[in-house]
């Protein structure tokens, strides 16, 4: 036997050894994944599934829930397994039908105390703060009214604290959209989002009416517990006669 001949059947013996290690390894390996799998399959685990779409903010137990039991193994725990966690408690955001529910898609439902009101008023995001108002936020409302006249009356052009110190229960997420005042996104801004307060009936009416027939509604964030001094409530002023 010739070099060349020695070193076509030392490659071919390699070749050989390789195939085998290959085998070897690729058998070991789909072992040891049928036995994880065979495992899993014997601890099983119950968890909830959303059987339908649920908008933000609205209560889960509103859509029907399945149970599904899932291997044991590719649970963690955040995922829900029982209805009774989730009384009481709203959707942070969009769940689509066949999400597997966990703890952090929720928040805790808004509660009113006695003889308050939950209203809900858009915002435009650049009156809101940017953006930046968040559930809990303690905020005040102002609101800008043009001087209008009526015959011989003018009335003032005014800017008035509506409410004062009123805590957000829930900022919704900034859309696109109008204020729903019949001002169009060409005419406004065109990015709103909803919030939402627990008021008495009297700061009802008061923001109300704001949103109805004022210019603009702006929310200003309020820092600490109390003002170093009263804040003024109202400014305006009467435009000249002939302008």
């Amino acid at each position: 036997m010739n070099p060349r001949q020695r070193r076509g059947v030392l490659l071919m013996a390699a070749a050989a050894a390789g195939a085998v290690l290959v085998f070897v390894t690729v058998l070991g390996y789909v072992g040891r994944v049928r036995s994880d799998a065979d495992a899993a399959v014997g601890q099983m685990t119950t968890v909830l599934q959303a059987g339908a779409d649920v908008a933000a903010f609205d209560p889960v137990t509103s859509a029907p829930l399945r149970q599904v039991r899932i291997p044991k193994k590719w649970s963690t725990g955040a995922f829900v397994t029982n209805v009774a966690e989730l009384q009481g408690k709203v959707a942070a955001g969009a769940i689509p039908a066949g999400a597997y529910l966990q703890r952090g898609m929720f928040l805790d439902e808004p509660s009113l105390r006695p003889g308050q009101r939950e209203i809900a008023i858009m915002i435009d995001a650049e009156t809101g703060v940017a953006g930046k108002v968040r559930n809990g936020s303690i905020v005040d409302v102002y609101a800008s009214f043009d001087s209008t006249q009526n015959g011989d009356r003018t009335t003032s052009a005014c800017a008035v604290r509506v409410l004062n110190r009123v805590q957000v229960i829930n900022a919704g997420e900034v859309q696109q959209g109008s204020r729903g005042d019949g001002k169009s996104a060409a005419q406004g801004a065109s990015e709103v989002m909803p919030v939402t307060f627990a008021l008495n009936s009297d700061d009802v009416l008061k923001l109300t009416y704001a949103e109805s027939f004022a210019r603009k509604v702006r929310l200003a964030l309020v820092g600490g517990s109390q003002d170093a001094k009263p804040p003024f409530n109202k400014l305006c002023e009467t435009p000249q006669a002939g302008r």
